[in-house]
């Protein structure tokens, strides 16, 4: 059975661009509807069924963002077709598959209806469910010590914005700005601390989901985490990366 997609977007151009990539690029797929605005597309959602919407972020009478609201839950995979990249880290809020930018690369578009396709049978609920235990997990992490060159720092685990390598010792990054020099390596606090609310995206940074500002694509895929800092993601960590903000 051909795997149901529908576009929207509000302009033309970017429709036929879209279209042509899938027919030319993703056999076995069909475009089964399209809309150019956020009052046709809810109309066409609420009324036919579809696998996977390709969906853009701004267009004349509101947003993406506003669709999914008013649609509820969703029983479909959403990958978000923008030209901005401000929208990554709501995009991926909002359970998106994959978020690409226009001009759309025929291989980011494969892999992500790809991702689609397996995603499939994994429904909201379920990711509902996940949240529920990783949130009660996370509880029961309060804080913890740190042995710094001063003395010990006690520190909520909710306040350690990111930790970074630097040889044998690592520098904890706290909330109020604080930054302390911890006789630690970031294998033992990648151990220690909750996943996922502390990912490792890099063999010299740990940070916390939460503070995660913005998603960069440039230069192999940047965090701009709350503090300003940039932290790059590794090629072999993106996709779960990607996958742990969507949680």
């Amino acid at each position: 059975m051909d795997f149901r997609i529908t576009i929207v977007d509000d302009e033309p151009a970017a429709r036929d661009a879209l279209r042509n990539l899938l027919r030319a690029n993703c056999p076995d797929t069909v475009v089964s509807g399209e809309a150019g605005s956020v009052a046709e597309a809810e109309r066409l959602l609420r009324e036919h069924k579809t696998d996977l919407l390709l969906l853009d972020v701004e267009m004349e009478d509101g947003t993406g963002f506003d669709l999914l609201d008013q649609l509820g839950e969703l029983r479909y995979n959403v990958i978000f077709t923008t030209a901005h990249d401000d929208f990554a880290i709501r995009a991926f809020r909002y359970n998106a598959i994959d978020y690409l930018l226009k001009p759309i690369d025929p291989d980011e578009l494969i892999t992500a209806v790809q991702k689609a396709r397996q995603n499939n049978n994994y429904t909201l609920q379920q990711r509902q469910i996940a949240n529920l235990v990783s949130t009660a997990s996370n509880k029961l992490f309060d804080r913890i010590i740190l042995n710094t060159t001063d003395g010990p720092v006690f520190a909520k685990t909710n306040d350690i914005t990111r930790i970074e390598s630097y040889g044998n010792y690592t520098f904890v990054f706290l909330a109020g700005g604080e930054r302390c020099l911890v006789s630690r390596n970031l294998k033992e606090f990648e151990e220690m601390l909750p996943a996922p609310l502390f990912f490792r995206l890099h063999q010299s940074h740990l940070i916390n989901m939460a503070f995660v500002k913005k998603f960069l694509k440039e230069d192999g895929g940047h965090a701009v985490m709350s503090d300003g800092a940039k932290i790059p993601v590794a090629r072999r960590k993106k996709d779960a990366f990607l996958e742990a903000l969507m949680n």
